[in-house]
């Protein structure tokens, strides 16, 4: 009798930007992030899990379950099918494999909103978009809905391109003298914390809709980017609605493959410190031209490559790469309780997703996770004219995000707000 044999699931390892994220997970924190979509009508549940377990077969990276190896975590193919999860007013919970069957990305869904939360060992916002747009696009096949002859924005069936697996970060690496790395610079200093009360139970979602040719023309009256104007924004909300001492230090993150052209994926961003001193900005134009300076300097292309260096250079050390898995979680968080949040806040710009009109998406939304140190942050998105800004906070006061819409209203941009508790 001939035994049937069992397929040979397959393993990929975390890219260059993410070997650390597993180290610093816990049952009650862990590195993740939140891409949404609202639809034009409601969701039905059974055809969205469909959608999402055909979907899913799309992307190898994602279609996986994190493991421990000798040296290092890694990602091996998981065959059990995916959850689909209900709302139920929860947002940025940290993920348990055991309710995922071991994916390391939650979809839940409820009334005309479907929410993606995801480990950023994983991905980054834009491989997470293009995810959530793929299920959306299977979930409209399946209704019957056709798109146009030749288009494959967000096929869910298409073959997975070689590139969308490639670790960016190795693919670019070029040596570069230690010498010539700021470490130092990269760690930086204590810098201004939000102060307030901890919410013991959850976060506070703060959201803020504006019309994106508003904030564009505004920003270009200054002469800077959109993230470079809400950087600003965010720094001047900062010094205008607390006691500011310390340096006040906003964390932008970089989509390299802007600089380093790349479909991969993976992780393939990395994060710039804009450094405002309240004595020198003390106008919402300071504030911009300052935030528009620095990341001009700090995010060029040189900068780019010396980080993209240091990334990859300090995991080719033979010493990193045979101690044990062990070992290296203890020295790793041992040293983590020593190190307290690095920066003031997070002010994350997904930019302008284009999707095809036929997904039925009214708007999207990006929601960043928060700590106690670290007790608000800002992720925006613009789609279909509306720039989204919501607020994470880990804190019961909403000074800062008061404080960034009234500074935004006073540019003549009307801002469309809403609150909403989520429950951990």
């Amino acid at each position: 009798m001939s035994v049937k044999k069992s397929k040979t699931l397959k393993k990929y390892a975390l890219d260059s930007s993410a070997v650390f994220y597993p180290y610093f997970t816990t049952r009650k924190t862990q590195s993740m992030f939140c891409v949404g979509a609202v639809l034009r009508d409601e969701i039905d549940k059974e055809l969205l899990r469909k959608a999402l377990n055909d979907a899913v077969n799309r992307f190898p990276l994602y279609k996986t379950k994190l493991r421990r190896g000798y040296g290092a975590y890694y990602l091996k193919e998981n065959d059990a099918p995916v959850e689909l999860f209900d709302l139920n007013g929860k947002v940025l919970v940290p993920i348990d494999p055991k309710t995922t069957n071991g994916y390391q990305f939650r979809v839940a869904c409820e009334g005309n909103r479907v929410m993606m939360e995801i480990f950023h060992a994983l991905t980054d916002a834009n491989g997470a978009v293009k995810f959530l747009a793929a299920i959306l696009r299977r979930y409209r096949e399946l209704q019957g809905i056709e798109f146009p002859d030749g288009s494959s924005a967000y096929k869910w069936d298409a073959t997975v391109p070689d590139g969308e697996l490639e670790d960016g970060f190795k693919r670019y690496y070029k040596p570069i003298p230690f010498s010539a790395l700021n470490l130092k610079g990269m760690a930086g200093g204590v810098p201004h914390r939000t102060r307030g009360t901890l919410l013991k139970d959850g976060y506070i979602l703060d959201e803020g809709a504006i019309d994106s040719a508003q904030m564009l023309a505004e920003a270009k009256k200054f002469g800077v980017s959109a993230t470079s104007y809400i950087a600003g924004v965010a720094a001047y909300g900062i010094i205008r609605s607390a006691e500011v001492r310390r340096p006040i230090v906003i964390m932008v993150p970089v989509n390299l493959r802007r600089i380093f052209p790349s479909e991969t994926l993976s992780n393939f961003v990395t994060f710039v410190r804009l450094i405002v001193d309240k004595n020198e900005c003390d106008t919402l134009e300071k504030c911009v031209r300052s935030c528009a300076e620095q990341l001009a300097h700090k995010a060029s292309k040189e900068k780019m490559e010396a980080f993209v260096s240091t990334t990859v250079r300090a995991q080719k050390n033979i010493i990193f790469r045979c101690v044990p898995l062990g070992l290296k979680w203890i020295f790793i968080r041992l040293g983590r309780l020593f190190m307290k949040s690095r920066q003031t806040i997070i002010v994350s710009n997904l930019g302008n997703v284009q999707l095809p009109q036929e997904l039925g998406v009214e708007c999207l939304t990006l929601n960043l996770n928060v700590s106690k140190n670290n007790v608000q942050n800002l992720g925006t998105v613009s789609y279909d004219g509306v720039c989204r800004l919501t607020f994470t906070s880990a804190i019961r006061e909403l000074k800062l995000p008061s404080a960034v819409f009234n500074t935004l209203e006073k540019q003549g941009i009307k801002v469309n707000k809403t609150a909403v508790i989520c429950k951990k």
